[in-house]
């Protein structure tokens, strides 16, 4: 892929994972997100449990709170396009999760005809989950 590929708004189609031993898994439900790409190298990005609990402020509600946090990925930041095509890094600015700040998010992509496939596989104490990404351009 190349970058005028990529450029514009992209909605969430599908959030898959493949767990260490073997199993599928959609770790959002039926997640809902955006993520936009822009000519200055510039992206932001934002996937969301739809069904994460509701609380209000002075609430103590800690497993609520958690909730929230735990169901929502935000990040911005720049971006580069591997020269092979075969996959973006996102230089992360700033992230919901503190420890992304400052980092990198690489994530394998491709087109396939008019969807991104983003992928990124994830290191745990059992195994690497891969996670799977689908989008649909927006404008």
């Amino acid at each position: 892929m190349n970058r005028e590929q990529l450029l514009g708004t992209w909605e969430l189609v599908s959030y898959e994972s493949t767990e260490p031993d073997g199993r599928k898994r959609r770790p959002f439900g039926d997640a809902i997100g955006r993520i936009t790409y822009d000519a200055g190298g510039n992206m932001t990005g934002q996937v969301m449990r739809p069904d994460r609990p509701i609380f209000h402020a002075g609430e103590r509600a800690i497993e609520k709170v958690r909730a929230a946090y735990t169901g929502f990925i935000a990040y911005f930041g720049t971006y580069v396009i591997d020269p092979s095509g075969e996959s973006v890094v996102h230089h992360v600015v700033g992230a919901l999760n503190p420890g992304w700040v400052g980092g990198d998010q690489v994530r394998r992509m491709r087109l396939e005809g008019e969807k991104l496939i983003l992928e990124a596989d994830v290191a745990r104490p059992d195994g690497t989950a891969r996670h799977v990404l689908t989008w649909q351009r927006l404008a």
